[in-house]
């Protein structure tokens, strides 16, 4: 069965590989076609304020031999937006797509059933770390929720960095059901407590650096020194860490935005427009 999901849903799921303007490579993450010409992914993304472009890359079959794969900068990627970052209830992100290198590219279908059921196997698509091979991992709904008004899906799965974006899907339908979230995640949210500490810890300390000295040395600069070697090792622990459950948005979501941006493309014949909710 997770065979059959792999042959019909890999072509669809991509990669979107983030660099600075130096061509580093920052930080990767998972997306997916849907509805002909639009990438759904997390909307992490604009949060990368640093990166100057983006690969969006899809793979072949054997999940790692590139089929096809554009670069664009991030101001473009911006303008493509259909919805996103600018509005906080919706964790996810709808990115116009249409050019002619993803014009065979096909798209997931989108789950209509409201009624998810509890226990179900589903199968997750993503890539992990920086790793560019696209991977399927197996797992179990194991709850659902709400959270100001918004419906989540938890997942009994095996999760790491890079599957923000990642596509759940009902293994029996081969239907999205839900969107991974980056933010979502506790390991994510305890990341982020630990660097706001050592970030205020490095300001104190900044303050009082080159004040007095301890035959010569200076202590300020020894206890920098420390808080930024902890700082490093909190990454690369957070880079390699692996979570046994993570949390998606509902995928009716992304339906309601389908709905919403053909009643305005109805009304406005230009198709790149953005829709700010």
């Amino acid at each position: 069965m997770y065979k059959t999901v792999w042959s019909k849903s890999h072509s669809s799921v991509c990669q979107l590989s983030f660099f600075s303007s130096a061509g580093i490579k920052l930080l990767s993450m998972t997306g997916f076609k849907a509805n002909d010409h639009f990438l759904i992914t997390d909307d992490y993304l604009f949060k990368i304020y640093k990166a100057d472009k983006v690969k969006i890359s899809f793979v072949k079959s054997d999940g790692y031999t590139n089929n096809v794969s554009i670069e664009i900068s991030m101001d473009e990627l911006k303008q493509r937006i259909i919805r996103g970052i600018k509005n906080e209830k919706t964790p996810f992100a709808a990115i116009n797509i249409d050019f002619k290198e993803f014009k065979k590219i096909p798209s997931l279908k989108l789950s209509n059933n409201k009624n998810t059921e509890i226990g179900k196997s589903i199968a997750i698509l993503g890539y992990q770390l920086e790793k560019e091979n696209l991977a399927i991992k197996t797992g179990i709904l194991s709850s659902t929720f709400m959270d100001k008004d918004l419906k989540y899906l938890q997942v009994d799965s095996s999760i790491k960095q890079g599957n923000s974006g990642s596509p759940i899907i009902d293994i029996e339908t081969g239907e999205v059901i839900g969107i991974i979230g980056y933010k979502l995640a506790s390991i994510s949210q305890s990341h982020k407590r630990m660097k706001q500490i050592i970030n205020n810890n490095l300001a104190i300390l900044k303050k009082s650096q080159g004040k007095f000295n301890v035959e010569e040395i200076d202590p300020i600069q020894v206890l920098i020194a420390n808080q930024n070697q902890i700082k490093y090792i909190s990454n690369e622990i957070y880079k390699t860490a692996t979570m046994s459950s993570g949390y998606a948005l509902d995928i009716s979501y992304v339906h309601e935005l389908f709905e919403e941006f053909i009643d305005a493309e109805v009304s406005q014949s230009s198709m790149g427009f953005q829709i700010d909710a």
